[in-house]
């Protein structure tokens, strides 16, 4: 037969084979990875030679979708879900991505309000304005979170959706907000991206309310560097989370069909997590537990050694036994006094901050959002603010938190860390009690 037939015809194949090629991640990324570690010299030298001399390295696929090994980011959702107690979780490249996936899959859009605290980080507030929707920004309580009663007071006809935050890794008064939500039939979107692992009357945050959002940054409890997870018990909202964070490209239960019902196709943005923050993340969720254990027994140490003294009082955490442990919070009689301690308590080497040892403006802080206080926009259609008549928008003012001002503005927050000894927990006691011995009669 002429080498001319074609293959469809029975001819030889113009192209036997194809590679093996080399893959697109290879050993020098890899080393690249592991010198973020701190080895002795001599063991870095050793793991160099190693990973740079073997030339039979196979790298990692490091797209969830479309791998031929499991994903880890997969692996990490589920394993997110099982922890937090839910049916469904999505990771994401960060929580604020997954708190505007949380708000599309809700529907939240052009003249809709979703209430959010005045102390939290700007993003719970930025991204209901990126989702062109009205944040309500509302006072907090003695928990330094959203006041259930203040949020009853701000519902409106265009309420779509209330975002609690659990603030520095205690939980909110998540039995009165729901309440207050289940009466007027609002969702619930839990903001626990500082307080991942912790719970609500044996409930873990995040699966109390409709969805819940997290942040593996870094700075967090558990951590994959960036990242953020979305747990809900709907399958739903699920669906619709997660099409918006992959251009709404439709996985579902069939990626190719039509849809099973009005608001299964949109189009949406891209929040993908990658392979290498799913691996991390999925370590650090097996840990959770230890991580927590390291935490808790050292915040509780420490507060347990400082002594009792007039005009001094710690914030009230809604449930203890679900607090993360990440931070104590203490509150003075005033500001005048908190200054001093502050400045006394950090010369005696206390790691402890406050509102007034900031060198720059604190976005968790609602005074310093002059992008919704002053109704900024990104284009000239006005969005998200010309969604609303004039008369119906909220009246924001760097005024309209009074309680959280008070409150902050007495607050010393001592930022716990896992790793302290007992010894260093005893000294940082130490250091709290001399500055409080004096300031305090």
């Amino acid at each position: 037969m002429s080498n001319d037939t074609l293959a469809i015809e029975g001819g030889p194949k113009a192209v036997e084979q194809l590679g093996p090629f080399a893959t697109k991640i290879g050993k020098e990324e890899l080393w690249e990875l592991i010198d973020l570690w701190d080895f002795s010299e001599d063991n870095k030298e050793k793991l160099k030679e190693i990973i740079l001399g073997d030339d039979h390295v196979r790298g990692p696929h490091l797209f969830r979708y479309y791998n031929p090994k499991p994903s880890r980011v997969a692996a990490a959702e589920q394993a997110m879900a099982a922890l937090i107690g839910t049916k469904y979780c999505l990771a994401t490249n960060s929580c604020t991505s997954a708190l505007v996936a949380a708000y599309r899959a809700l529907g939240v859009g052009t003249g809709d309000e979703v209430i959010v605290p005045g102390y939290t980080f700007f993003a719970t507030a930025a991204t209901v304005a990126a989702s062109n929707a009205i944040p309500v920004i509302v006072d907090v309580d003695d928990s330094l979170c959203l006041d259930p009663v203040a949020i009853e007071k701000a519902i409106t006809k265009r309420t779509k959706a209330i975002a609690p935050v659990h603030m520095r890794g205690i939980p909110a008064q998540m039995d009165a907000i729901m309440d207050v939500a289940n009466k007027k039939g609002i969702p619930v979107v839990e903001d626990a991206a500082q307080s991942g692992g912790g719970s609500f009357q044996g409930k873990r945050l995040g699966s109390i309310g409709a969805m819940g959002c997290f942040s593996f940054d870094f700075y967090k409890v558990i951590v994959s560097g960036e990242g953020g997870f979305i747990t809900t018990n709907d399958e739903w909202l699920y669906t619709r989370a997660q099409s918006w964070h992959d251009t709404a490209a439709c996985w579902r239960p069939d990626r190719y069909a039509h849809e099973r019902r009005d608001g299964e196709l949109f189009c949406g943005e891209n929040y993908r997590m990658s392979e290498l923050e799913g691996a991390v993340a999925l370590a650090q969720i097996r840990k959770c537990e230890q991580i927590l254990a390291g935490y808790r027994h050292a915040k509780s140490r420490i507060k347990a050694a400082i002594e009792p003294r007039l005009g001094l009082s710690f914030r009230r955490i809604p449930d203890p036994a679900g607090d993360t442990a990440v931070c104590l919070v203490m509150f003075l009689p005033n500001p005048e006094v908190t200054k001093k301690a502050l400045e006394a308590m950090k010369a005696e080497g206390v790691p402890i901050g406050g509102v007034y040892d900031s060198t720059v403006r604190d976005w968790h802080i609602y005074t310093y959002w002059e992008h919704i206080l002053e109704k900024k926009c990104v284009a000239e259609d006005g969005l998200p603010w010309s969604g609303v008549p004039p008369n119906e928008l909220p009246k924001y003012s760097k005024d309209m938190c009074p309680r959280a001002m008070e409150y902050l503005s007495r607050a010393l927050m001592l930022d716990i860390n896992r790793n302290y000894t007992d010894t260093e927990c005893d000294a940082i006691a130490l250091g709290i009690n001399k500055v409080l011995r004096t300031l305090l009669k």
